[in-house]
């Protein structure tokens, strides 16, 4: 995403942590119930009570759930196993990733009768609104705004740091050399860290064209990504900058979760990006 569009992307997140009452501190014991939210997808998810069982199958929501105090209450899950720990009757919520498909919604949606929390950000720098909203949904409001603050207060001094910085042509590569566009997971942390996808789409890489595309910076996504020294063998690909120069940073294969420690991360992955190059020999 171009910087203009994700600064703009901050101020309308400010705004509507604003239009929340995020910044009023509670003036005494309120009830929160029933609350009503607004999840990444623009749905509407309302609880009647304080929930006693969330089954959670994002593990960014799980971290902010933990912060907010309600560690207790939370059942984890993968995708695989989110629809049979959500059927038990007495859940009261079920948090799954934006990047849920609608086959798996479909499915869990006749698995359970609680609301389902879809929790993501694109792009991340929406990351506050999304925290601030479940922290609603969960009748942790002003817990949740304090954290979104702190959030939204690191993002914008990365995007004040990149602001003067050129993107770096960046190329990310997983298991079986296949190379990951601007919309996956890791796509979006390279952008709010100031990289740019040298490719458009998910696919195979060829390597007689990478030495093309200029790459300066290559994410290697772990586990099954490739290293340094498993790149340099290829003959084809000795006059890749990257490699030239020892850039090869190894990301979490699922990309880094949406939690209180995101802005963090992402600015260390942006340290790595516009690192000075290392010769490699």
């Amino acid at each position: 995403m171009p910087r203009r569009a994700l600064l703009a992307a901050i101020a309308l997140m400010a705004l509507v942590l604003a239009g929340c009452g995020v910044k009023a501190e509670p003036t005494g014991a309120v009830d929160p119930y029933p609350t009503q939210a607004v999840d990444a997808v623009g749905e509407t998810i309302a609880l009647s009570s304080a929930p006693t069982r969330i089954v959670s199958a994002d593990p960014g929501a799980t971290a902010i759930l933990r912060d907010l105090g309600l560690g207790m209450t939370i059942v984890e899950a993968k995708a695989a196993t989110v629809g049979d720990a959500a059927a038990d009757p007495t859940t009261s919520l079920v948090i799954v990733p934006l990047a849920t498909d609608d086959a798996a919604l479909a499915a869990l949606r006749t698995a359970t009768h609680a609301p389902i929390f879809r929790y993501g950000a694109d792009p991340l720098a929406t990351a506050p609104t999304v925290v601030t909203q479940l922290g609603i949904a969960v009748g942790r409001g002003p817990e949740a705004a304090a954290i979104a603050r702190r959030m939204a207060g690191g993002f914008e001094a990365l995007q004040q740091r990149l602001a003067s910085e050129t993107a770096v042509r960046t190329l990310i590569e997983g298991a079986g050399f296949t190379g990951y566009g601007p919309a996956s997971a890791v796509g979006l942390d390279v952008a709010a860290a100031g990289g740019m996808n040298v490719i458009s789409t998910d696919q195979p890489l060829d390597i007689t064209a990478l030495p093309g595309l200029d790459i300066a910076a290559w994410v290697s996504l772990e586990p099954g990504g490739s290293t340094l020294a498993s790149l340099q063998k290829f003959p084809e690909l000795a006059t890749v900058p990257a490699l030239r120069e020892n850039r090869v940073i190894a990301v979490p294969k699922a990309g880094y979760p949406i939690d209180a420690a995101l802005p963090g991360a992402l600015q260390a992955l942006a340290d790595d990006l516009h690192a000075a190059p290392i010769a490699t020999g």
